[in-house]
């Protein structure tokens, strides 16, 4: 039920060639260009990498903040990663566009970050890391799949269609909605991560999943680099599953939301504040975390919880990792000392354990970066 896109490769052109990079052979007093291997670019971007592969060309036309050696600790919800050689964080969505782009025709391995929330990052980081989280923007639109929902609403109430950008944060967006009297996504109350991730995984707690509001989706194809609308289809959709887990890069959805004016301030408090507290009971707020590591089985009716419960793994931990003691599914950085190998080699433990007492066979719900 988190939030982040899957690694992406540049995969344009094996070669390519870096232009005033203030290195190589000089022509009539200017700095020439040079062609070198993806192999070789990863050892310049562990060196170098701010000054030659993201140059003068980049920097002019992105927006946004350019950070070298940043540490991953600080941009997910299980603290542990090593230092990204290049983070960026653009400022508006032509300027994520633009990244993207730069990286995947320029043959820059990279991976897009949203809200870090389901990501393990590696303690060894040799990619560029794109951040979606300045990508905030509400606004109302109309839609035309609008009409998908209108003989679904209660008499007396009306509807609206909000565009949400794919970095906000769940938490401002349950905010924004309980001050306007809307409703339809109150159960995300306190879900970590943001739009893009949940409309990626198709983020689903409490028995409400992102696709149930879900309208469409702006979104832009790592094949072709070409911007795209999806409108949406239930059988694109089913447990944690989605279009957009592979290929596509969510730029904003929009979500059809109830608008009740009947309700006072103190009923919104409280039906916002229920799904809250329900996690805090449940113990998601008591250490750092990636949330649920497993998938459930919904057809054959398995929990992963109650199962890595039942095989007796509560508690078992390697290094500073730790499967928790409130929750058989999470796997906890408690005093914020695990590696990215502890927690990788925590779940695998898992893994087997469970696959050998049980003959299940459990898929992570968590990417690793």
């Amino acid at each position: 039920m988190h939030g982040a896109q899957t690694r992406v490769a540049g995969r344009r052109n094996p070669k390519f060639r870096v232009k005033n990079a203030g290195t190589g052979r000089k022509k009539n007093g200017r700095a020439g260009g040079f062609s070198i291997t993806i192999l070789e670019m990863f050892v310049i971007m562990d060196a170098m990498v701010s000054q030659i592969s993201f140059n003068d060309y980049f920097r002019a036309r992105f927006r946004g903040n350019i950070k070298t050696d940043e540490p991953m600790v600080k941009h997910t919800t299980m603290r542990v990663g090593g230092d990204a050689p290049i983070f960026l964080e653009p400022e508006d969505e032509e300027s994520l566009v633009f990244a993207v782009t730069y990286c995947t025709q320029g043959g820059i391995p990279f991976f897009i970050l949203g809200g870090g929330s389901n990501v393990i990052a590696g303690d060894k980081i040799d990619f560029a890391v794109i951040s979606t989280k300045t990508i905030r923007g509400i606004e109302r639109v109309e839609s035309a799949a609008q009409g998908l929902y209108r003989k679904a609403m209660s008499i007396g109430k009306s509807e609206c269609t909000l565009r949400f950008g794919a970095g906000l944060t769940w938490g401002a967006i349950c905010a924004h909605c309980k001050k306007e009297k809307l409703l339809g996504v109150e159960k995300f109350s306190g879900l970590p991560g943001t739009v893009g991730g949940a409309v990626s995984m198709n983020a689903t707690c409490f028995g409400f999943s992102a696709c149930d509001r879900l309208v469409s989706v702006r979104y832009l194809d790592l094949d072709d680099l070409k911007l795209k609308e999806y409108t949406k289809s239930e059988i694109d959709f089913g447990y944690k599953r989605s279009p957009f887990q592979r290929g596509k890069l969510v730029l904003s959805a929009d979500f059809t939301l109830e608008k009740d004016d009947s309700k006072s301030d103190e009923e919104m408090t409280r039906i916002y504040q229920e799904a809250l507290g329900e996690r805090a009971a449940r113990g998601h707020f008591m250490a750092a975390s990636a949330g649920s590591i497993f998938k459930n089985i919904p057809e054959k009716e398995i929990i992963a919880g109650k199962l890595i419960d039942e095989c007796g793994l509560k508690g078992t931990k390697i290094g500073g990792a730790k499967v928790a003691d409130f929750h058989g599914n999470f796997i906890i950085n408690p005093n914020g000392t695990a590696s990215s190998a502890d927690v990788r080699s925590l779940i695998e433990l898992v893994r087997e354990e469970v696959r050998r007492k049980t003959g299940i066979e459990l898929e992570c719900e968590v990417v690793f970066a």
